[in-house]
């Protein structure tokens, strides 16, 4: 498999697994949480790949990157508090987290 198709492949099961975590979390308006994910992933995987191979080389330091610029995003985004947004987060990286694992570890 290409690096690119393993990188394509990688954002488009964040983007489900994640929009799935967050609607359980929201349970309402799929098509605009699905956006979200969209939006949000768009911008956090391509990031995180990037921070991973070339700066800090840790799987964990990078996690936690994510996990808190995803809060601030879905805060932002959700308008909810911050509480929820960060339990959203952590629910939805650790998800995504172990799918990585298991697929491409």
């Amino acid at each position: 498999m290409s690096i690119a198709l393993q990188h394509f492949l990688s954002l488009l099961i964040t983007i489900i697994a994640e929009f799935f975590v967050i609607l359980a979390f929201m349970r309402h308006k799929p098509l605009k949480l699905l956006l979200y994910s969209v939006l949000i992933n768009s911008f956090t995987l391509p990031l995180a790949t990037y921070l991973y191979y070339y700066i800090l080389e840790s799987f964990v330091a990078v996690e936690l990157l994510v996990f808190l610029a995803e809060g601030i995003l879905l805060m932002l985004l959700l308008r909810i508090s911050a509480r929820k947004a960060f339990l959203i987060s952590l629910a939805a990286n650790f998800a995504t987290a172990m799918i990585g694992l298991i697929l491409f570890w």
